[in-house]
């Protein structure tokens, strides 16, 4: 099987491809990135890798650094410059601004977005992390799994399954074994450093403020931040809290409410959830124990105050309405 979904890739790619590879960087992205690009480079063509936002997390940064992964700034002037344009661990979905009339490689393990075309696509959401799913395409194209990649893979599977806790599946497994013993383990402990920026810790002063450790369900809303990546740890951090099944942690980053998902329930699938409460004003959902909504300012109901920390929260509250239901849309809100 492996190998027929490499012939069709390799297909697409003729040696006058000049590919553009899309992410947003986290661990998983990157990984499946380099490992495409390779690929390409296989089959005599090129490949770059674009990144919609700048790399801030400081685990994305060490590990492009110390893994020397070439990134560019995604601009939409310089689409014209190619002719391949590829998206790993994302579907279009995430890209609402980036208009294309066809995707010709998609390779993705998040559940399907209806409604697109696609030159070829590999989706297989039962898979934990897009990085498995690369190593097959690495193993069936023969190409030489070096230190470099093997690090890189390993660390994108153990992120996005979260070390192994949710969403893992036995190929998973198997890629994992086939790279990890060719893994610089220093690199890995190097890049998995889990800082934080002494400058966000108000931020989990503000959330321990607003925390309300009576619920099983935790809404916080934390205000203007210069990327989502607090809350993530916000979310991360909050879900461990004893007693709390589902947490959802807003913050406004780049004209934009993010919420993040996390959730520690058998019952709860926090991506169907994201999906079901709000993606009808912006893109929405993810996995059963990870997800993450954005929506645009300008698309939010006009009583929501984003500078109302009260408002952001009973409008996520609102809509999330009771576990498992559809909340109605709200008053107002924009389509």
């Amino acid at each position: 099987m492996a190998s027929k979904r490499y012939e069709s890739l390799k297909a697409l790619i003729k040696p006058d491809s000049r590919g553009l590879i899309i992410i947003r960087p986290d661990p998983d992205s990157l990984a499946s990135a380099l490992a495409l690009s390779l690929i390409f480079h296989k089959n005599r063509a090129f490949a770059d890798i674009a990144v919609q936002e700048a790399i801030k997390r400081a685990e994305n940064r060490t590990m492009v650094k110390l893994l020397r992964i070439q990134t560019l700034p995604l601009r939409e002037s310089m689409l014209p410059e190619y002719n391949r344009f590829c998206l790993v661990d994302a579907q279009p979905n995430q890209f609402p601004d980036l208009k294309l009339p066809v995707w010709d490689i998609v390779i993705d393990h998040h559940p399907l977005a209806q409604g697109h075309t696609y030159g070829f696509s590999d989706i297989r959401p039962e898979m934990g992390a897009t990085s498995s799913i690369l190593v097959e395409y690495l193993e069936a194209a023969r190409i030489r799994i070096t230190e470099r990649v093997a690090t890189a893979l390993c660390y994108g599977i153990i992120t996005d399954t979260d070390r192994f806790q949710r969403s893992l599946n036995k190929k998973d497994v198997a890629a994992f074994s086939r790279v990890f013993p060719f893994a610089n383990h220093q690199l890995l402990r190097l890049i998995d450093t889990n800082e934080i920026p002494r400058k966000q810790l108000g931020y989990f002063e503000l959330a321990l403020q607003r925390f309300k450790g009576e619920k099983r369900r935790a809404v916080l809303h934390v205000g203007a931040a210069e990327s989502a990546d607090i809350a993530v740890i916000l979310a991360d951090f909050f879900v461990r809290v004893s007693g709390v099944q589902v947490v959802a942690v807003s913050c406004v980053a780049s004209e934009k409410l993010v919420i993040i998902f996390r959730s520690r329930s058998l019952k709860k699938d926090v991506g169907r959830i994201a999906e079901i409460h709000f993606s009808d004003v912006g893109n929405a959902g993810g996995h059963r124990s990870a997800a993450r909504a954005e929506i645009p300012l300008e698309r939010l109901p006009p009583e929501v105050k984003v500078y109302s920390f009260d408002s952001v929260e009973r409008f996520v509250d609102r809509r999330l309405g009771r576990p498992g239901k559809p909340a109605q849309p709200e008053a107002g809100a924009r389509p």
